[in-house]
């Protein structure tokens, strides 16, 4: 019966991949701005600088000509700087809007994160984008007369109480405290602090802020007990709760994790209604099974596991570890037990899917669940209040910031204690695999004599594994990988060995997206890395500086190489004060000379030792390597302009290199004829942001590669792309799966 499951599931998936995918928008070519016209399905989500649309498409025009289309549409709207308002458009509104439609995933690196996989999880088939507010209208009513609707225009209200008694610093915002209460209280957790999301996530405490599975928990143990206080049975509670989870469900309008959450309850409450025996096993088999008829896709997002796994174990381990704990006082047994076993089934997801070990949720636990429960029956008395009496909401509105600065103060508690939490590469398959053989052998029966010590002995090797992973990965030949890292360049150079350079981390200027964090930090622990032996930094501009501040957090440093330093740059600081105090710290000069593992590395150009231009890290001041291997040799020139490539071309003697990777992104005052002439490429890389407003690659540069023979890959087009030199040969491949030799 499982594998028939198992089979129906496979097809059920293959189905729904092929109307997927056949969905008229997903295969819309538009390379301009087009009208579309389409249904609000939920509230305008709210993110610093931003609003964030999800529309129910019903038309596109293009060229003057309307044609009908069908899908659903993320759409971005972006507002000026220091501009309050926001889009006043609830569920159900008819929405007009001139966008320009994505035509690709963002970031597509090898085993990264997949955004297309995302946005095919959550059934939505294509994102946009409009680069003004003023481009977005409704264009008919129909909020008010849902029940969505008016849903929505509660929970619109309810966010603009927040961001009267929250105002941020300017007042064009909400403050972080309030951020934190609309994430906890509406589940709308696109404005909070980028530190703070980052702190919880360090100590394991952010599952209390997104809505789900411990969310709902605290909800209806509040409520439950609110009625038992009033005596009502066990039953009639059961009856009660049942349609507010159905009415807190829509006002936060449930995301994937507030929907699974939500049923696993709804089928407990149901049971109880109507059965006396309920089986927990039984309930959350039947919730994932309904939930995975309905969207085969969520058995690949890593809360739909994260979800199941940890209420999974919970229901197996939980009496047994309760059962071996002494008694303690204030019910710390249940809670020790309640933490320990949920950590059990989640750590191996957690591992290969965050990147992360912590520990530290088990002791913070003790506080920040009751803590956070107060702050959530605060503020859902407060809410109401705001709205019906608002001169009577400051008391409750100050206790409110005292209890989130509790919990600020409580999330950094164990700073200064690193083990408790870490970062790992991506475990083996056969690391986990092994790790839940041994966990489930643990509830077997012995059958034998040292069975379970057998068990045991084994649970705690894989475990001992996953947490340290003592691999060091090796590489037989000269790798590159331009890491797609959107606008901006960053070059993992694999040396034949256990050596590793990092050239640049990309980044955003006018962003808190950290592309250090959640994109080239990601793909070096996917590939096993722990350690970067020679980190470098090309120039200190945005697109090249800012990601690898979070690598060099992530990771140890052996030594870190920069053309020059700049003047009074919080970045450049905040760089050079996460580095270790072991990494050794050069400025390559014209004519350093490195050899790793066989491989000449070879400083063509460097600002070090030049004439002092007031610290200005520009563009033709980038430090300028070539690597070689045996008769192959990739030149990185950063990204410097015409005028240094001429410089270049006429001192540097033979520059012939087989791969070249594009100066400056592919622009048209880079790549120039001198030195196309002198480097003789026969591929060129270029790292360039999708739709990026600066019009790169400029089509002169892509028709002076083309003349010479030169195959071009770009990051916007092909995603990552990875050159391996092998004798006289390098072998290219994309994440798009083109692979040719040369």
């Amino acid at each position: 019966m499982l594998l028939a499951v198992a089979a129906a599931g496979g097809a059920l998936c293959v189905l729904d991949d092929r109307a997927y995918e056949s969905n008229p928008l997903r295969r819309a070519e538009a390379p301009d701005y087009v009208d579309v016209t389409g249904t609000l399905i939920a509230s305008p989500g709210r993110e610093p600088g931003r609003d964030v649309l999800l529309l129910r498409l019903g038309s596109l025009r293009e060229k003057g000509e309307s044609r009908t289309v069908r899908g659903d549409l993320r759409l971005t709207v972006p507002f000026p700087a220091g501009v309050r308002r926001r889009l006043d458009l609830h569920t159900g509104d008819r929405v007009r809007a001139a966008v320009r439609l994505s035509s690709g995933g963002n970031f597509r690196n090898f085993g990264g994160f997949s955004y297309d996989l995302y946005l095919k999880g959550r059934g939505i088939h294509r994102s946009a984008f409009t680069k003004s507010s003023l481009l977005v209208e409704r264009s008919a009513g129909g909020a008010g007369r849902t029940l969505g609707g008016a849903v929505s225009r509660l929970r619109t209200t309810l966010q603009a109480g927040l961001e009267a008694r929250f105002p941020s610093a300017d007042g064009t915002d909400i403050s972080p405290a309030g951020a934190i209460l609309e994430a906890l209280l509406l589940g709308e957790d696109g404005r909070m602090d980028p530190g703070t999301v980052l702190s919880l996530q360090e100590t394991g405490l952010y599952h209390l802020f997104a809505i789900s599975g411990g969310h709902i928990a605290i909800i209806t143990v509040l409520l439950f007990s609110l009625l038992r206080f009033l005596r009502m049975s066990p039953r009639a509670s059961s009856a009660v709760l049942v349609p507010f989870l159905v009415f807190y469900t829509l006002l936060v309008e449930g995301s994937p994790s507030v929907l699974r959450a939500t049923f696993m309850s709804l089928a407990m409450l149901v049971g109880r209604l109507f059965w006396k025996d309920v089986r927990a096993l039984n309930t959350i088999s039947f919730s994932a099974f309904v939930l995975l008829a309905a969207n085969p896709f969520s058995l690949f997002d890593a809360g739909f596991r994260l979800t199941y796994a940890a209420t999974l174990a919970i229901i197996l381990f939980y009496t047994p570890i309760l059962g071996r704990l002494p008694r303690l006082p204030l019910r710390t047994g249940e809670m020790t037990a309640l933490s320990l076993s949920a950590l059990l089934g989640v750590l191996p997801i957690l591992a290969a899917s965050f990147n992360r070990v912590t520990f530290a949720s088990l002791v913070l636990n003790y506080a920040a669940i009751p803590l956070v429960g107060l702050i959530m029956g605060m503020g859902y008395a407060f809410l109401p209040l705001a709205l019906a009496l608002p001169a009577l909401a400051g008391p409750p509105a100050a206790a409110l910031k005292l209890m989130v600065g509790l919990f600020d103060g409580l999330s950094h508690l164990l700073d200064g204690v690193p083990f408790l939490s870490y970062r790992v590469p991506t475990p083996h398959g056969w690391t986990v695999a092994g790790y839940y053989l041994f966990l489930g052998l643990l509830l077997l029966k012995p059958r034998f004599r040292g069975q379970r010590m057998l068990s045991a002995a084994g649970f705690a090797a894989f475990f001992a594994v996953l947490v340290t992973y003592p691999f060091s990965p090796s590489c037989a030949r000269l790798k590159v990988t331009m890491i797609d890292v959107g606008q901006g360049d960053s070059l993992l150079v694999e040396f034949p060995g256990r050596s590793r350079m990092l050239i640049d981390g990309g980044g955003f200027a006018a962003s808190p997206f950290d592309v250090g964090e959640k994109v080239v930090s990601p793909v070096l622990w996917r590939k096993g890395i722990r350690r970067i032996d020679y980190l470098v930094l090309t120039h200190a501009h945005a697109d090249h500086l800012n990601g690898l501040v979070a690598v060099a957090r992530n990771f140890k440093i052996g030594e870190f190489w920069e053309a020059s330093a700049p003047r009074d740059d919080p970045v450049h600081d905040a760089l050079l004060r996460a580095l270790p105090p072991s990494t050794v710290r050069r400025r390559p000069a014209l004519g350093f000379r490195l050899e790793v593992g066989g491989v000449i590395v070879e400083a063509l150009q460097s600002a070090a030792g030049g004439p002092d231009i007031g610290g200005d890290a520009g563009n033709d001041r980038s430090l300028v390597l070539r690597i070689k291997a045996g008769p192959t040799a990739f030149l990185l020139p950063g990204d410097i302009g015409e005028a240094a490539e001429r410089r270049l071309a006429e001192t540097a003697g033979d520059i012939r290199c087989a791969v070249l990777k594009s100066p400056h992104h592919g622009s048209g005052s880079s790549s120039s004829e001198a030195l196309l002439d002198r480097v003789r490429p026969a591929c060129v890389l270029i790292s360039v942001g999708e739709d990026n407003r600066f019009g790169f690659p400029a089509p002169q540069v892509l028709e002076r590669c083309r003349r010479r023979g030169a195959e071009v890959f770009r990051t916007d087009l092909h995603g990552a792309v990875e050159v391996e030199a092998d004798g006289g040969r390098i072998r290219v491949r994309t994440v798009s799966d083109l692979s040719i030799w040369h």
